[in-house]
């Protein structure tokens, strides 16, 4: 089965490294711009995102190499309505605790702890450095960014964005598509489509 990331960005480089340090292969990169310039990226070629026809969806596996919550997730609807599936990418200095479940096309970079019976959706990104304590709840599309603390119980809803080194007590719940800024301290539980920072963080907008 080959691997494809839809993507080229340095986010997208991470990702490829993370595979290779797993000795898994990426045969292509698709992206909607690629560069002019350049039809590599450390060797493993680019092609155009029109050019997404010539992969058999029985021969390959994908990930969504896209930061954007949103734009990540309306790619993966684009490639799952044309029969297309999706792997995940775990590196191999993560620390995850074998009753972990993590989700399709998820990502979890390294230096990452994941403790016992937490739950990774799909498409995820878990950010290098993150520690995610037991018994937490992550959802679709989240990206838990580099160096955030999440105690155990935390439960963060689909599509939010929590920015680099977020701290957050247990219990709280994080709702839908909100983004924490960087370096806040969650000490309550923030509301869905809202953007909140801070020590302690509170909803500004």
């Amino acid at each position: 089965m080959r691997i494809y990331l839809y993507g080229c960005s340095g986010h997208a480089k991470v990702i490829f490294d993370i595979l290779r340090c797993c000795n898994r292969e990426v045969a292509a990169f698709f992206d909607d711009a690629p560069p002019e310039n350049s039809s590599h990226l450390h060797d493993v070629p680019i092609f155009n995102t029109s050019q997404l026809s010539n992969i058999d969806p029985l021969q390959s596996r994908w990930i969504v190499a896209i930061g954007n919550n949103s734009d990540r997730k309306n790619i993966v609807q684009n490639l799952a309505s044309k029969g297309y599936t999706f792997t995940t990418a775990v590196h191999p200095s993560a620390q995850i605790a074998k009753e972990v479940k993590i989700g399709a096309g998820t990502v979890v970079m390294a230096n990452t702890v994941i403790n016992i019976d937490s739950v990774i959706g799909q498409h995820a990104i878990i950010n290098t450095g993150a520690i995610i304590d037991h018994d937490c709840q992550i959802s679709d599309y989240v990206h838990i960014a580099p160096s955030c603390s999440l105690c155990g119980n935390v439960c963060i809803k689909e599509g939010s964005l929590l920015g680099v080194g977020t701290k957050i007590i247990p219990s709280v719940e994080v709702g839908r598509w909100t983004i924490c800024g960087a370096g806040s301290v969650v000490v309550k539980s923030m509301p869905s489509h809202c953007v909140a920072y801070g020590v302690p963080a509170t909803p500004r907008k």
